[in-house]
């Protein structure tokens, strides 16, 4: 026999080969089956930059961040099947989301591993700022308008808790944790994420007076008291279904007198801000372009300019009425790389004088599922824009801050049809919310 079961003075037993073996005379050897061969764990490939916990999900510590390609060899899994333990070949250990991983169909294999005690959350600290986005006075050498130096993210509240497996969510991604746009505790969740990534304020797409989204942002200023979170809307009514002069005019009237005065409503200089979406698509009476169509409407909803409305899209020539300028959408498919132009974009909104300037970054996009279902946006060709591993967010990032922009809008938080989302999620994990807090610090301390 080539191997040999023994077993020493001490109990203890094991295989030698045999040929380092001298029987005693009269010995008898018997023949034993040794135990299956191991199969030892593939090393598998990190697809994405990768969170490296202490447990098995976002709640436990980060150990550190694993780069695309990094080799890791699981080990186990946890009961849900959702993440895996193992080391990379440096030794450093630890659990990661099952998703990023490729090859995935032997990790179902794997056996069992009990996680670690659940970290017991501490009081909740959001990251400190300069200055509260509630009431914020222009600096002495500042122009009147004052430079806000706010963080801001685009945030949607129109989510049902089922609808997570919709044919027009983007990439069939889900967030980390499921949740329902009406729940108060996943708004205020979401608030106290956005704060502890450095985020001073959403703006809320926000259709009119009544709407489910108008529900919710009062439920958003109201999960906000007492935090340094200060938020808006973006204003919708006037591209909604049915829209008229004289409801767009009801709608922001109504704005302003049910929550321009909530000490978490954002205001810049002590002026309550408005964001204003695909302004060209206002309703129009007669002849009239769109920009006679806003001023009309400023004229009657707020004549003295008490308020601080922001346009969105490429045309300054809209500044003649509204305060400021920010681009929604920074890729397009026959332009991909559309935010390289930032700098310009700012350069022609300030040719308007005393105008804010609002910079757009975006982890990526892709809207390519968006077709199955209607909605409201004006068409386009659909297409992605890569995440490249974080890459995307940091050239928008770089590109923004060239601009020199008097606030900075991340799109978004959380929208899935366009594939834009920073909040946790099942393939991603908290990465971008991770890149998001670098940002909003550099930009903070810009």
């Amino acid at each position: 026999a080539d191997w040999v079961r023994v077993r020493l003075d001490d109990g203890t037993e094991g295989w030698i080969f045999g040929e380092f073996l001298e029987p005693e005379p009269g010995a008898v050897i018997a023949v034993l089956t040794p135990p299956p061969t191991p199969t030892p764990a593939p090393p598998h490939i990190i697809v994405e930059l990768a969170n490296l916990r202490t447990g098995p999900g976002a709640v436990y510590d980060l150990i550190t961040m694993l780069p695309r390609g990094t080799l890791f060899v699981p080990t186990a899994r946890d009961a849900t099947g959702e993440w895996v333990f193992g080391a990379t070949p440096e030794g450093e250990q630890g659990w990661l989301f099952i998703q990023l991983l490729s090859p995935i169909t032997y990790l179902n294999s794997l056996p069992v591993q009990a996680p670690p005690p659940t970290p017991t959350p501490g009081p909740e600290t959001p990251t400190p700022v300069a200055q509260s986005p509630t009431h914020l006075a222009a600096p002495a050498a500042a122009s009147s308008r004052g430079r806000s130096g706010l963080v801001l993210a685009n945030y949607f509240a129109w989510y049902d808790g089922n609808a997570w497996n919709a044919c027009n969510i983007s990439a069939g991604d889900k967030p980390l944790r499921l949740y329902h746009s009406d729940d108060p505790a996943a708004i205020a969740r979401h608030v106290n994420l956005a704060l502890n990534a450095g985020i001073d304020g959403f703006t809320l797409q926000w259709v009119g007076p009544g709407d489910r989204t108008d529900r919710n942002f009062a439920t958003l200023l109201a999960q906000s008291a007492g935090k340094p979170f200060a938020s808006t809307v973006v204003f919708l009514r006037h591209i909604w279904p049915g829209a008229t002069q004289a409801n767009t005019l009801e709608a922001i009237r109504y704005l302003m007198s049910s929550y321009a005065g909530h000490s978490n409503f954002l205001r810049i200089g002590g002026r309550p801000v408005i964001f204003f979406t695909d302004v060209y698509r206002v309703p129009r009476a007669g002849g009239q372009s769109a920009q006679d169509a806003w001023a009309q409407l400023r004229a009657q909803a707020d004549p003295n300019h008490q308020a601080i409305w922001i346009a969105e899209g490429l045309d300054p020539s809209f500044l003649a009425v509204f305060d400021g300028l920010w681009v929604y959408k920074v890729f397009h498919a026959a332009y991909p790389n559309d935010y390289l132009k930032a700098p310009t974009w700012a350069a022609r909104a300030r040719a308007y004088g005393d105008k804010l300037w609002v910079a757009t970054i975006s982890p990526g996009w892709d809207d390519r599922r968006a077709g199955c279902k209607p909605d409201i946006r004006a068409p386009s060709q659909p297409f992605v824009k890569p995440r490249a591993d974080g890459a995307t967010y940091r050239a928008t990032f770089d590109a923004a801050m060239r601009s020199n922009p008097d606030l900075l809008w991340i799109n978004s938080f959380n929208e899935w049809v366009e594939g834009t989302y920073i909040e946790p999620s099942q393939f991603y994990g908290d990465l971008y919310l991770n890149l998001t807090r670098g940002f909003a610090a550099a930009f903070h301390t810009h």
